[in-house]
């Protein structure tokens, strides 16, 4: 094809969107995890094979998600864009991304627990008066001495 495409309705809206956010075609690339020269072919929807012939340019679900990610596209957006392909990467991409946040802050609360689980009665004891200074709770004599009472230690 001779004559240079119009850009599809996708890839203006990501470049839209580029603009108001203040964010270079360079850094979204960067950010994107893409060469610069791949982000413009799909966001401008074409490729320069020679001096004036130009191949249209479809970009790959995933990579057209990851683009819309860096610039803040939704998901609706990029259906209505007639991109539901990549609107379904998108959302497959963002629910991978809350699982990992929810296992990252997940994983210390379940060690801590297991360090817990494995203290013995002394360790346990020294953990719980630690707690009860930082936390200034002052307890009455009696309530100190409950335990010894109770499981006879």
């Amino acid at each position: 094809m001779t004559d240079r495409p119009e850009p599809p309705l996708w890839g203006t809206l990501i470049a839209a969107a580029l603009r108001s956010a203040g964010i270079s075609a360079r850094e979204a690339a960067r950010r994107a995890d893409i060469s610069e020269g791949r982000w413009r072919q799909i966001s401008s929807g074409y490729q320069v094979v020679s001096p004036g012939v130009y191949a249209r340019v479809r970009g790959p679900a995933a990579t057209l998600a990851k683009m819309a990610a860096v610039a803040g596209v939704s998901a609706d957006e990029l259906r209505a864009s007639g991109r539901a392909d990549a609107a379904e990467a998108l959302l497959r991409q963002q629910e991978a991304e809350a699982m990992l946040r929810h296992q990252e802050q997940r994983l210390p609360r379940e060690e801590m627990l297991e360090r817990v689980r494995a203290m013995d009665i002394d360790q346990a004891r020294e953990l719980l008066a630690a707690i009860v200074v930082q936390l200034g709770i002052s307890l009455p004599e009696s309530a100190a001495d409950e335990p010894e009472r109770r499981y006879g230690t």
